[in-house]
C-alpha cells in the first residue's frame, strides 16, 4: 500500500516537473506583442528646420561585446544562433558641448563584471576591447574635453566607462538616481558612486512626439531625451537630430536586438526575470516605439546592444554629420 502511494507521488512529481519545463520552453518560443491591445499612439511632432538646427555629429564607440545565444535576447530567437552584444558609447559633438551617451567597458571591466549575476555570467561570455577614453585620447581627445555622460540607465555595463573619465559628470535621470538604492543589478554604479557625484536630469519638459515629456538638452531640438521606463525604473532614450536630416533614437536596454522593435517582441521570461525591474512598463515602451518606428522608417532606432545596428552608424574617428 505504502509503495502504491510513494509510486503514486512521484509520477505526480515527474507530471509536475514535466509541466513546469513544458512552461519553460515555451517562454523562448516566438510571440509578439499586441499592439492594438494598447491605446493608439498620439504624436507631437516637433518642428524641425534643419537650417536652424545646430552643427551636431555623433559617432559609435564600440568599447567591447558579450556572447550569448540569439533565444535569450527576444522571443523568437534561435538556440542555433549566436548574438553578439556591441558594449558601446554613443559620442555627440554640440556646439555647447561634447557629450557621452553611455559609457561602454571601461578599463576595468574584468572586476565590473563580477558584480553582475551568476546566472548572467554563466550564460554569457564576454571580450574587451578598448576602452572609450583611451580610444579618445588615441584621436586627440583630452579627458577633460568630455564634460557630460548621459547615463540611459544605471546597469553595470553602461556606467563601467564612466571611472575613466573622472571630469565628466554623471547624469541620470531623477527616478533613476531615487530608485538606484533599490536596484539589485546596479552595484557597480553603487559602489562608483562613493567617489562620483550623480547628477539628476529632470525630463519634465512637454509631449514630444508620442511621449508625454521629455528634455531638450540645449533647447534647439537637436538633443531630445525621453523617458523609457521598465527595465529599470528611469530608463532613458535620446534622439539626436542633425542639420542633414537624419534622426536617431538610442533606447539603451529597452530591447537588446532591433527585432524587440520591428516585431515587436519582448526578451523571454529568462532573461526578464533577471534584467527587467517592471515587465508591464516595458511592453508599453517597446509597443510605443514600434509605434514611433512604423511613423517614421528612416528613424534609427538604436538599441545600445545590437552591434548589426552600431555598424550601419559612423564608428569613431568617423562621425555623422
Amino acid at each position: 500500500m505504502r509503495k502504491g502511494r510513494i509510486k503514486k507521488l512521484l509520477l505526480w512529481v515527474g507530471a509536475a516537473v514535466l509541466a513546469l519545463l513544458a512552461l519553460l520552453v515555451y517562454t523562448f518560443t516566438p510571440a509578439k506583442l499586441d499592439v492594438a491591445a494598447y491605446p493608439a499612439a498620439v504624436f507631437k511632432s516637433p518642428e524641425l528646420n534643419l537650417s536652424t538646427l545646430p552643427e551636431t555629429s555623433l559617432a559609435v564607440i564600440e568599447c567591447g561585446k558579450m556572447m550569448s545565444k540569439q533565444v535569450f535576447v527576444f522571443r523568437g530567437g534561435r538556440w542555433s544562433e549566436d548574438y553578439e552584444s556591441g558594449m558601446a558609447a554613443v559620442l555627440v559633438r554640440h556646439p555647447k558641448g561634447t557629450l557621452l551617451f553611455d559609457t561602454g567597458f571601461g578599463a576595468n571591466v574584468d572586476e565590473h563584471v563580477k558584480t553582475i549575476p551568476t546566472l548572467m555570467r554563466r550564460l554569457t561570455t564576454y571580450d574587451k576591447e578598448t576602452s572609450a577614453a583611451a580610444q579618445l585620447k588615441a584621436h586627440g581627445f583630452e579627458p577633460g574635453e568630455i564634460k557630460m555622460a548621459i547615463i540611459s540607465h544605471s546597469h553595470w555595463d553602461h556606467v563601467s566607462g564612466l571611472e575613466d573619465l573622472p571630469q565628466a559628470e554623471a547624469w541620470f535621470s531623477r527616478e533613476e538616481i531615487d530608485d538606484i538604492p533599490k536596484l539589485p543589478a546596479s552595484e557597480l554604479i553603487k559602489q562608483m558612486s562613493d567617489k562620483l557625484e550623480l547628477h539628476a536630469l529632470d525630463l519634465n519638459g512637454p509631449p514630444y512626439e508620442n511621449f508625454d515629456r521629455s528634455l531638450d538638452l540645449y533647447q534647439d531640438g537637436s538633443i531630445v531625451l525621453v523617458p523609457l521606463p521598465g527595465h529599470t525604473p528611469g530608463s532613458i532614450g535620446m534622439f539626436v537630430n542633425l542639420r542633414s536630416g537624419k534622426r536617431f533614437f538610442f533606447i539603451g536596454d529597452l530591447t537588446w536586438a532591433l527585432e524587440g522593435i520591428e516585431l515587436p517582441a519582448e526578451r523571454p521570461w529568462v532573461s526578464r526575470k533577471l534584467v527587467d525591474r517592471d515587465e508591464s512598463q516595458v511592453r508599453a515602451s517597446i509597443v510605443r516605439v514600434h509605434q514611433l518606428s512604423e511613423r517614421y522608417p528612416d528613424l534609427v532606432v538604436v538599441p545600445a546592444h545590437d552591434r548589426r545596428v552600431h555598424n550601419r552608424i559612423a564608428n569613431f574617428p568617423d562621425f555623422e554629420h
